[in-house]
Parts: structure tokens; C-alpha cells; sequence
């Protein structure tokens, strides 16, 4: 199977699955331990700062919640995790689930023949009945393309007792790469709106950027792992959005100011000074990206030991704004 067609298929399969799952969201402890969710008797609080990532993934901190992915800064070969296994199903569960869907025709179109061949390896396997373990469901990040997840199995079987052997499945490490970051916007001196010709472009956090953590953590069907991602900004870049700026980008280091890290870029050598208009109702794409020292712990302790190995690479996030530059004319009389 070609794994265009393995994506399609198993995404037109998840549907009636997935919709079970994580509708409404699941939060770690609010499952029934048999697949299902429970209506808590209490009334929900008021947000506590939380989020769920995944199906059962719970994370905290001072990070928004609205950041972006972490990009690496300068590593190429590392990019946070296109999917994984969470923990799902124990053996009856899955079966009245799997048994459960009813994915039509039209959603499977020229995949049926290969969801009915999955259901038979599954019928085969009795749903693994009276063993001790879970069945592990297989999470897509929305807008990610992995190549590595395409092929991947929709469930995979966990023994109980023993780690998953599949390296896509929820650890601390795992955990600690699905850390989001803010891109906190600048504020330009002369403003986004009125840029001019040949006047160089200060810029300036609106308020200065704190240390950020964030805990992601699962709790679920008897699954426990936490890990806590820590990012401490450290330079700025800003870029023109076109070649006809000198130069064209700038890069400063950040200082502590007011408990926090601040740029002033007042007396800075290099500032971006744009050399033409951008014309009648147009703009440039500024860009000012946040590279931030990032750590690990295998803890929810913000405070706690690093983790040494794996190490992540430096993060980096990204905060976009247009920019209307114009030419101001002078009158020059003899």
C-alpha cells in the first residue's frame, strides 16, 4: 500500500473512532476505563490555564495556549512529533468500538476492501480478549504531513507491564517535544502603519518576555508520564519582508529589564531602513522570530534537573505583522 493511499484510508477509518474518542474532549482522569467518557458530577471550573493536545494529553503553564509549534532555530533536522500513540482502549472497549463504526461508502470511496481486511486482522485477533494490556490509538497533529506517520498501524497492542515498542508511543521525551511557544509581537518605532523611507525601524517587545514552561502530562486507563518543557528567550531577529531594505534583517540580543528580557534597539548598529515605498495600499511582510535556550525534565517541576540526553535544540517562534512603508516628498526651493 502506497502511503498516500495508507493516509487516506485510515483517515476516512478514524473518523467514526476518533469522533468517539475525543468528543467532547477528554481530560485525564474523566474516562470510564472502558473507552468511554463520564459526565462529571461536579461543575466544570473555570479555566485553569489547561489545554488538551491529542486525545488524553493535559498541558500547563505560563506558556499561552494559543503559541505556535517549536521550530528549531537552527537545527534542520529536528521538528516536533507528527503523531503518536496514546493510550486508548482495554480489550472490550476496543471491540465495541471498532465493532461500533459504520464509516459509509462515501467516506471510504476505494479504501473499503482495505478497512474491511483491518477489521478481519482485528476479528483475528479476538481484539487481544482476556489479556492484560491496551490498545494504543494513533493521534495526528492537525495541519502535519510526517512522512514517518503514513504508514502506521491505527492501534497498536501494549502488553501490560512492559513499554511499547512502537517509538511514535507517549514517553517523557515525546512529551517534551509537543511544547508550544509564543511569539510575543514587537512594537515599531515609526509604527507598522506609517514606516518611511530611509528612516531606520526601532523595535521593542510591548511588554518583556518571561521564562516560560510548560507540562504536558497523561493520566489515563492507568498510564502516568509527565515531562516539562522550559524555554528562556535569549535573541531576536527581525526581518524587512523585501529586498528593498538595507539591511534586510537584524538580529539582538535580549537583556533583563523589569523581571523579564527586553530589546532596545534605540541605539542598536544595525536596524532595518526600508529603501522604498510599498506602494499605493500595499505592505511588507515583517517578521520578528523569538530564539529561545529550551530544557527538559521528565517532572512536572518547572524548577526541576535537565534532562541531559536527548537534549532539544534551541526553539524558535515567530510573530508576523504587515508594515505600510511611504516616501515622504520635500520641497526644495532655490
Amino acid at each position: 500500500m502506497s502511503s498516500q493511499k495508507g493516509r487516506m484510508w485510515i483517515a476516512a477509518a478514524q473518523t467514526a473512532v476518533f469522533l468517539l474518542a475525543v468528543a467532547p474532549p477528554a481530560r485525564a482522569g474523566v474516562g470510564d476505563g472502558q473507552g468511554g467518557t463520564v459526565v462529571e458530577e461536579k461543575p466544570t471550573p473555570k479555566s485553569d490555564g489547561s489545554d488538551t493536545v491529542g486525545m488524553h494529553i493535559v498541558v500547563r503553564g505560563n506558556a499561552p495556549g494559543s503559541g505556535t509549534p517549536m521550530t528549531p532555530a537552527r537545527t534542520a533536522n529536528w521538528e516536533p512529533p507528527g503523531c503518536w500513540y496514546e493510550p486508548m482502549w482495554k480489550p472490550k472497549a476496543y471491540k465495541k468500538a471498532l465493532q461500533a463504526e459504520s464509516p459509509t461508502p462515501q467516506v471510504l470511496g476505494d479504501y473499503a476492501e482495505e478497512y474491511r481486511a483491518y477489521q478481519k486482522k482485528r476479528e483475528k485477533q479476538n481484539y487481544n480478549l482476556g489479556k492484560k494490556g491496551l490498545w494504543w490509538s494513533l493521534h495526528h497533529e492537525a495541519g502535519r504531513d510526517d512522512a514517518q506517520c503514513l504508514d502506521k498501524e491505527r492501534e497498536i497492542w501494549v502488553p501490560k507491564g512492559k513499554p511499547p515498542e512502537d517509538p511514535a508511543a507517549i514517553d517523557p521525551q515525546l512529551l517534551s517535544e509537543i511544547a508550544r511557544l509564543p511569539a510575543p509581537p514587537v512594537k515599531l518605532s515609526p509604527g507598522a502603519g506609517r514606516q518611511v523611507v530611509n528612516l531606520d525601524t526601532q523595535v521593542a517587545f510591548k511588554a518583556p518576555l518571561d521564562r516560560v514552561w510548560v507540562s504536558a502530562s497523561i493520566d489515563y486507563l492507568g498510564v502516568r508520564i509527565v515531562a516539562t518543557t522550559m524555554a528562556t528567550p535569549k535573541a531576536l531577529t527581525v526581518k524587512a519582508g523585501t529586498d528593498h531594505a538595507e539591511p534586510k534583517s537584524c538580529t539582538y540580543d535580549l537583556s533583563k529589564a523589569n523581571g523579564g528580557y527586553q530589546v532596545d534597539s534605540k541605539d542598536a548598529d544595525c536596524n532595518i531602513t526600508y529603501k522604498r515605498s510599498s506602494g499605493k495600499g500595499g505592505t511588507y511582510p515583517f517578521s520578528a522570530s523569538v530564539v529561545w535556550d529550551v530544557t527538559w525534565t521528565d517532572s512536572a517541576d518547572p524548577a526541576g534537573q535537565p534532562v541531559a540526553e536527548p537534549a532539544l535544540p534551541d526553539g524558535k517562534s515567530t510573530y508576523e505583522q504587515a508594515v505600510t512603508v511611504k516616501e515622504i516628498q520635500s520641497v526644495v526651493r532655490d
